[in-house]
């Protein structure tokens, strides 16, 4: 998003990857905000949230969630997948496994499947005989407790031996006699019938690799340059960040973003205690630095429950600028967006709207000096 943000606003971009982000994993469902009601609460129950540290008023956070929602399905419309439903209504979508999960935007091939509708009609859940990590008799368990007429149905795949689920991306959907109002097909499957819809994903996923594939489409269709390396450091004078290091050469530029994400991608790593290795950058919980006046009570606390952890990150201050250790700017022409940013916990229906808002404002505000 920080990409697409700063070379719509005009910038010449370069994005260094290591490797395909946590993006690629998701099931097929984005969250992106919770209700504005439980919004306009955020500044009291999580003062360090990123929407809070934006400083935006509810006008101005909803015109952005409506605009940055919009950008991401126009550009990946034009990358060829189509993703449907907005960030104002929560829809209930069904699994792979039968299990039940909320989410905004969804692609086409799963928006039919959405629990609401599909409630008193008549399903076909689909299972293939020859894969052994999917059990349609117990997906169609799953959804006649939440209120769908399921009824699991067998059908024959030309497949290699072993087969997985993994085994029928990009295959033709298998036709089915049984007269139902409409059809659940596990996900990577291509050519559904008019009623026909994908479940949702688990690991590895059709929906994450689709989405990947069609977020390249769309960076290579706005001309960004994207070289796959390691970040490593950074070269700097003063507060000035002059260029990236990488283990070969060093990446000159005028302004810089980093979103490196959290504890999967490296973007934070953790021996005894939690640090950023790119920049340095200070690394908080809840406002209090986890290297030294918090890190007994943070250890105590993920002994209890993870979700502490993940709600550890980088600070910014409201143009998304990164705080140091020292709880002051770390650098003038640099800006930090996504997952890496603390004070949220990306289960509680933020998972993809903290990165895809910070990410397009950091990439615009980088391109356009705000």
């Amino acid at each position: 998003m920080a990409a697409l943000g700063a070379v719509q606003a005009g910038a010449e971009v370069m994005l260094v990857s290591r490797a395909p982000g946590a993006t690629a994993l998701y099931a097929g469902g984005m969250e992106i905000a919770a209700e504005l009601r439980e919004m306009r609460a955020l500044a009291a129950s999580q003062p360090y949230h990123p929407f809070v540290r934006l400083g935006l008023n509810d006008f101005e956070l909803v015109t952005l969630l409506d605009e940055v929602c919009y950008r991401v399905q126009e550009a990946l419309l034009r990358a060829g997948l189509r993703i449907a439903g907005n960030w104002r209504t929560t829809g209930w979508y069904a699994d792979v496994h039968g299990g039940v999960r909320p989410a905004h935007l969804v692609p086409e091939s799963v928006f039919p499947g959405e629990l609401g509708g599909l409630q008193g009609k008549r399903v076909a859940v689909v299972g293939v005989s020859a894969i052994g990590d999917y059990d349609a008799v117990a997906t169609a368990g799953a959804l006649e407790e939440a209120g769908v007429r399921a009824m699991p149905v067998s059908v024959s795949m030309e497949l290699p031996q072993s087969a997985s689920l993994s085994d029928l991306f990009g295959r033709q959907a298998p036709e089915i006699r049984e007269v139902v109002e409409a059809v659940a097909y596990p996900p990577g499957l291509v050519q559904l019938p008019e009623n026909g819809f994908e479940l949702l994903a688990t690991l590895p996923s059709p929906h994450g690799w689709r989405l990947q594939q069609a977020l390249d489409a769309a960076l290579a269709d706005h001309g960004v340059d994207v070289a796959q390396g390691e970040i490593s450091g950074v070269r700097a004078r003063g507060r000035q960040v002059e260029a990236a290091l990488t283990a070969s050469t060093e990446l000159a530029a005028d302004r810089f973003v980093l979103a490196t994400g959290r504890y999967l991608s490296g973007g934070l790593v953790k021996h005894r205690v939690v640090r950023e290795p790119v920049c340095d950058l200070g690394v908080f919980h809840e406002g209090v630095r986890v290297d030294r006046e918090w890190p007994l009570r943070l250890r105590h606390l993920e002994q209890l429950s993870p979700h502490p952890a993940f709600r550890t990150g980088v600070l910014t201050d409201d143009r998304l600028r990164p705080v140091g250790w020292d709880g002051l700017l770390a650098y003038d022409n640099l800006r930090a967006a996504g997952s890496l940013l603390g004070g949220y916990d990306f289960i509680r229906g933020y998972g993809f709207g903290v990165p895809m808002v910070t990410g397009w404002l950091a990439g615009r505000w980088s391109a356009t000096d705000e």
